[in-house]
């Protein structure tokens, strides 16, 4: 099953964010985005990844994925648009896959990067060896080798959603 048949169609973050998952149909341009950062695009299809697709006035601004795995979830190919930087976009976008993620379970949250380190620890994840993660996040693919060994390993505690982001109604169909 898609992540699309999960969840609404549409998750409002903010006045003018949503959050919607992506269906097979729409993982081309999650893949183009990634290439286009240079970031591992191999696997964001795969059974365990929840992906989505934010959008402001409906352009797409970023993407962002998660693999939940009990209660430990794996932050991945979150990307910005070049021209969406710099107005808080990225932070919103792991703020609310955080709250997904504490929604479905998790408490501990954990992500692979080689270049935005400094980023993610001014959001409250701290670096990480890779000897003392949980074997199901040593075991991802992103670890295993879509990400370079030198990719740094950040974790944080995962908090209860305090997004104020409420899903729409979906239109029932017979």
């Amino acid at each position: 099953m898609s992540a699309s048949e999960h969840f609404p169609a549409e998750i409002r973050i903010d006045d003018a964010l949503r959050a919607e998952p992506l269906g097979n149909e729409e993982m081309d341009a999650f893949r183009a985005a990634l290439n286009a950062a240079g970031l591992p695009a191999g696997d964001v299809a795969a059974p365990a990844v929840q992906p989505f697709r934010f959008m402001r006035n409906l352009k797409a601004v970023g993407y962002g994925a998660v693999e939940l795995y009990g209660s430990g979830v794996l932050l991945r190919s979150i990307v910005v648009a070049a021209d969406a930087r710099g107005a808080g976009v990225g932070r919103k976008i792991v703020d609310w896959l955080l709250a997904h993620a504490a929604d479905n379970g998790a408490l501990r949250a954990f992500l692979f990067t080689t270049n935005a380190r400094a980023y993610f620890e001014s959001l409250g994840f701290a670096t990480l060896d890779r000897s003392r993660a949980p074997r199901s996040i040593l075991t991802t693919r992103q670890a295993a080798g879509l990400c370079p060994a030198s990719a740094a390993l950040l974790t944080r505690a995962v908090s209860p959603s305090s997004r104020e982001a409420e899903p729409f109604e979906q239109e029932q169909h017979p």
